[in-house]
């Protein structure tokens, strides 16, 4: 698969915008019925958020790639906590700016030990605050930009009479910019928040990479069987569909039992996940923004589309070993490697 087209090939790196969120996890034995109580056995601060997840997870897939981050935080402990990991990881963060009336954008993560789910209590915070101001003064020669997540940036969720949203409109931005654009959502419950802000936006987006909740609300379709196991063609009808109400070149649809990619020039893939025995799981936190990693990876490297689906699926796999959203990744090598012996395992 070609990914480089209407780009110069001097074009290096991947930059993410978006949500930049501490994330506060407490794991419990189970998740307690409204008015109970629950202990929490251990908790832990870790950097959290499509954008970090996906620039850490690449920071260590290959620790030479150029990496940059656009986003903004408050001005308190949070904040320098994440500039330090940014540091940490040799992320440029450049782009990142500071707001003095808002906290940090932070997520309190219960992780329940039986069954390994995870709940989310979000503060918006100063993630709130990016807008088409933010966006247009971005600049840089990276070749893909990811926005993650759309549905979870309020400043971009506004109707627009020319481009439909100013989530849209953002997108529209950056490919005049030269970027290949990448974007990812968060999985809301509403679905029409999907036709209000995402579908506009789909017609300015080269790589959409979502998970099979947000495919079903964009299509209005489903792709589980009635006993809840994926329906193979069903998603592949999804990510067809989903090519035709945009612009996207690659349309790749995520699920726990693997993934789905249709592409503008005919391709259509299926990969199976590499699966992980139940009792071994520490946490899938994190394990959608891994395989998405894995997958722009091996874009922005011009692998073949089935190489992509791979390096994505062994990235999440990976992830489940960690209790943060990062610290399961490996560098290339051990992906490669991990591969070979899966796949002629198979």
């Amino acid at each position: 698969m070609t990914t480089d087209t209407r780009q110069n090939s001097e074009r290096r790196g991947i930059l993410a915008i978006g949500n930049l969120i501490v994330d506060k996890t407490h794991h419990i034995d189970r998740y307690p019925a409204e008015s109970m109580l629950e202990t929490i056995r251990s908790s832990a601060s870790s950097p959290g958020g499509g954008a970090i997840n996906v620039l850490f997870d690449l920071a260590r897939v290959d620790p030479g790639l150029s990496l940059s981050i656009a986003g903004l935080t408050g001005n308190d402990d949070e904040a320098r906590f994440l500039a330090g990991e940014f540091a940490r990881h040799n992320v440029d963060a450049r782009l990142v700016g500071r707001v003095a009336d808002q906290p940090t954008s932070f997520t309190h993560v219960m992780i329940s030990a039986s069954n390994a789910t995870r709940t989310f209590f979000h503060s918006h915070g100063a993630n709130s605050r990016l807008d088409l101001d933010f966006i247009r003064k971005i600049d840089g020669t990276a070749r893909i930009v990811h926005l993650a997540y759309l549905l979870l940036l309020h400043g971009l969720e506004r109707l627009n009479t020319r481009y439909g949203s100013d989530g849209a409109e953002a997108l529209a931005i950056l490919q005049q910019k030269g970027f290949r654009t990448s974007l990812d959502l968060v999985s809301d419950s509403n679905p029409g928040r999907y036709r209000q802000f995402v579908l506009p936006a789909l017609k300015y987006v080269d790589y959409l990479i979502i998970n099979d909740v947000e495919a079903a609300n964009l299509t209005e379709t489903r792709s589980a069987t009635e006993d809840g196991k994926v329906d193979w063609d069903a998603a592949l009808a999804q990510a067809e569909r989903l090519l035709g109400l945009g612009g996207s070149a690659l349309v790749i649809i995520h699920f726990p039992e693997g993934a789905v990619a249709a592409t503008r020039d005919g391709q259509r893939l299926r990969q199976k996940s590499y699966l992980v025995p139940k009792d071994k799981v520490v946490s899938a936190l994190g394990a959608g923004d891994a395989f998405c990693a894995g997958v722009l990876y091996g874009l922005h490297e011009n692998y073949d589309l089935a190489t992509c689906l791979k390096l994505g699926s062994a990235l999440a796999r990976f992830n489940l070993f960690a209790a943060s959203a990062t610290d399961g990744a490996v560098g290339l090598a051990d992906l490669k490697a991990f591969i070979c012996a899966a796949e002629a395992a198979r």
